[in-house]
């Protein structure tokens, strides 16, 4: 009988790929039919270890689609990396200052967080609704990242990716080709980024591919800790200047939505209102992206994630 069990389990997992537990199996039940059962069956006891087979979430039959007022938007199960909800996922649009996930992450994994950055004139000029940073100002990079995630600061973004030159280097090239690489070794083969801070609207990228992106840095501890971040003050190395800041993404900050993770925003005339927001309930997380709203407020992406995320827990069954 053990050895009739046995045999199932093998081509149970001959089937599904694992190899190495069906190799097991077989030397069992070889030993089974030596007419050592009893020491198959301690092995077995001891060796086999069965797989947990999860049923991927699926939309309820009786749910609608729902009304996303975006060109583009992707709703995922982050944990089984499932679609349930899109709309243009897979188009090449400018996608802001989202953009500054690739540039945490290539920071997070280039930069040690007490590197002093000295900000260029170059950084402190660039164009954008902050005022935090002034030319010469000396930041950790720790305390850079929480400038340009939690308010979206272009200069902050400009400054990390000027911190990688060394010698007579110059510019953002240098950084902006690391996040390229990066983007390719993902497998974001929709993707181009031309700078650290989304301005440059001639890169692209997709729902799908931001997605990506996003699972990926989110398993960062520190980008989690900062994207979650309603408000902070962090200061300059001297201690002279400080900077206050408050999350441009309204359903971290004064939204408070229930779960939420972050995670970041964006804005450009050409690429719209866009957002990246990320939330848990239950144990289930969901990512919202949100690319180009058709309505022009301050608010329009954060209202469109709200509305998207509230579509998923209301129609969307994890049960198996």
């Amino acid at each position: 009988m053990i050895a009739k069990f046995l045999l199932i389990l093998s081509i149970f997992f001959n089937t599904f790929g694992m190899s190495a537990k069906s190799l097991d199996l077989d030397r069992q039940i070889l030993s089974s039919r030596a007419g050592n059962e009893s020491i198959a069956a301690a092995s077995f006891n001891t060796a086999i270890d069965l797989p947990e087979i999860k049923i991927p979430p699926r939309v309820k039959a009786s749910a609608i689609e729902p009304n996303i007022y975006a060109k583009n938007y992707l709703l995922l199960d982050s944990d089984s990396n499932t679609y349930l909800a899109m709309q243009n996922e897979n188009e090449k649009v400018p996608i802001a200052s989202t953009t500054k996930i690739m540039t945490s992450v290539i920071a997070l994994e280039n930069y040690k967080l007490d590197d002093i950055v000295t900000i260029s004139n170059k950084a402190a000029n660039q164009v954008g609704l902050d005022y935090t940073t002034t030319t010469n100002e000396q930041i950790t990079v720790q305390n850079l990242l929480k400038v340009m995630l939690i308010i979206s600061s272009n200069r902050a973004a400009y400054a990390m990716a000027e911190h990688m030159n060394t010698g007579n280097e110059t510019g953002v090239d240098k950084f902006v080709a690391l996040m390229n690489e990066k983007a390719k070794s993902l497998g974001m083969n929709s993707t181009e980024y031309h700078d650290p801070a989304g301005l440059d609207t001639t890169g692209w990228s997709t729902a799908s591919d931001l997605s990506i992106i996003t699972k990926y840095a989110m398993k960062l501890p520190l980008f989690a800790e900062i994207v979650r971040t309603p408000q902070t003050t962090v200061s300059s190395v001297s201690g002279r200047i400080s900077h206050d800041l408050k999350n441009s993404n309204r359903l971290v900050s004064e939204w408070n939505y229930s779960g939420i993770l972050g995670v970041k925003t964006g804005y450009m005339p050409e690429a719209s209102h866009c957002l990246v927001a990320a939330a848990k309930r239950d144990g289930h997380t969901l990512i919202a992206i949100i690319l180009y709203t058709l309505n022009d407020t301050a608010s329009a992406s954060a209202e469109e994630a709200r509305k998207l995320l509230d579509w998923g827990w209301q129609n969307v069954s994890w049960e198996e």
